[in-house]
């Protein structure tokens, strides 16, 4: 039996099932150091009254604390707070995934009982400016900034995808000195697609040039500047049909009704395919001919991960963080933000000269495989 290499304790407001990728990175950083021989405890919140408190998620054991109120999107627990303080003893690294709404309690504590703290940042707070209180946001935001600096900067280990994005993080910035890049190793999904899925998409793809896209409806993903590239993308692709997998109709942030004329504008041009099983997940990306991400500000979008594993050449904003896989590998091209019409040149581009940049889907699964293992050192 092989000597653990030590005992971590992971602590993150959602785990899986919570579908962002935000959960499903942190499940695969779990993995990952369970592979690597420590033992892993997972500390997260009971976000759905429905699940266990206890149970083994595909191998990783998660603890789960009821919530006690609602801010926004955040679940928060004062109970999970307690629970920490009683484990604490018990490990020799804690791991916390940022954002956090403990964060700074967690990463106190975790000091003063002598243990080591890394943390795992997927994304400054960034809320929405076009719903919602302008000022209430702003206010949230240098909160959120305030809690999450000074933990930074107590951490052994500070970490997220690239380099390029804790550089530019309003949080990470003054925490350089210990930074090592991680991207998750996600695995591609598993799984047969039903066939009335199956039967859908080959429907679409028929006649049409799928554009994939996947994730929330909300602000920061700009969905609503590639909604107002589809008639400059139409002029050279006039088959071109965006797909779209994921949520979008969110409880809290009411993006998607804000638009809803821009959408009925174009209601011919796109299809919502709902929240999708893995199966039906690999059927979307093995249909799609370019995969777009045309965020406003995103860390590491971990939908670019999945398209790279099925081989589908990537658009993306010019943003920190989010642009680094087609910058170093060259599979697919880089669009200026906020701009519908360079977006739109831009997916022309990919789409035209598809065969151009499938030559480079080695060097995007090399820049992938690089950050794989998580850096507890």
């Amino acid at each position: 039996m092989k000597k653990s290499k030590g005992h971590v304790l992971l602590v993150s407001e959602y785990f899986l099932p919570h579908w962002t990728g935000i959960s499903q990175a942190f499940f695969y950083l779990a993995k990952n150091l369970q592979n690597q021989g420590f033992d892993v405890q997972v500390l997260t919140t009971q976000f759905d009254k429905k699940l266990a408190l206890e149970e083994e998620v595909r191998g990783v054991p998660v603890m789960r604390s009821p919530y006690q109120v609602r801010i926004s999107r955040t679940h928060y627990s004062f109970a999970l707070l307690m629970r920490f303080i009683t484990l604490l003893p018990k490990y020799d690294w804690i791991v916390i995934n940022s954002p956090n709404s403990n964060i700074l309690f967690l990463s106190i504590l975790t000091k003063l009982f002598g243990k080591k703290l890394a943390i795992y940042h997927q994304g400054d707070l960034t809320l929405p400016r076009q719903t919602g209180s302008r000022a209430k946001h702003a206010l949230m935001e240098k909160v959120f900034d305030a809690l999450s600096i000074p933990s930074f900067l107590l951490a052994n280990v500070t970490s997220t995808y690239t380099r390029d994005y804790a550089a530019h993080s309003r949080v990470m910035k003054y925490a350089l000195r210990t930074f090592r890049a991680h991207i998750p190793d996600f695995k591609a999904a598993q799984g047969a697609p039903k066939k009335d899925f199956v039967k859908k998409m080959g429907a679409l793809k028929k006649d049409q040039v799928l554009i994939g896209i996947a994730g929330r409806f909300v602000e920061e993903k700009g969905y609503e500047i590639l909604m107002k590239a589809i008639p400059e993308i139409k002029k050279a692709v006039p088959n071109a049909h965006i797909v779209f997998a994921g949520k979008h109709l969110i409880d809290y942030e009411p993006f998607f009704e804000l638009h809803k004329e821009l959408i009925q504008l174009h209601k011919n041009d796109i299809t919502f395919l709902g929240l999708l099983n893995e199966g039906d997940l690999a059927h979307f990306y093995k249909s799609i001919e370019v995969f777009v991400i045309s965020s406003r500000s995103d860390c590491f979008p971990v939908t670019q991960i999945e398209a790279v594993h099925y081989g589908v050449p990537i658009v993306v904003t010019d943003i920190p963080g989010a642009r680094m896989l087609v910058k170093e590998s060259g599979f697919g091209a880089i669009a200026k933000p906020e701009d519908p019409f360079d977006l739109a040149r831009i997916i022309i581009k990919v789409v035209t000269n598809k065969k151009k940049y499938l030559q480079n889907e080695k060097k995007a699964l090399q820049f992938l495989n690089k950050y794989e293992i998580y850096p507890l050192n």
